[in-house]
């Protein structure tokens, strides 16, 4: 088994009623038990923060990243046999759609 990290980009909830916010957190939820033991964690993003280049430069930009088109509104670590399996579960999420989903292998360094 591999993590995967699941990256939600972009604003896709900002402009929902209340109603339709608890409608997805149904379906979220739904989805969630439906992978079961593969869904490790998730958690929405706040829109604050900062963007730091390196050292040298220091904060560069500090939140909110509205203006931004690659806004990381959340994340989702879930385990899954390779690649293919985890683009199918993110096909799955009722956040695509609201979110583009990008699909990143967790890489582990090799212990010395």
């Amino acid at each position: 088994m591999q993590e995967f990290l699941l990256i939600l980009k972009g604003d896709g909830m900002n402009h929902l009623s209340p109603d339709e916010l608890q409608n997805i957190m149904s379906d979220y939820k739904a989805w969630v038990d439906q992978l079961g033991d593969r869904y490790i964690s998730g958690q929405r993003l706040d829109e604050s923060g900062a963007l730091i280049i390196d050292k040298k430069s220091g904060i560069i930009t500090d939140g909110p990243f509205l203006e931004s088109k690659e806004i990381i509104a959340g994340y989702f670590l879930i385990q899954a046999e390779d690649q293919e399996e985890a683009n199918k579960m993110a096909c799955s999420s009722p956040h695509l759609g609201l979110y583009s989903i990008e699909v990143r292998p967790i890489s582990f360094p090799k212990m010395k």
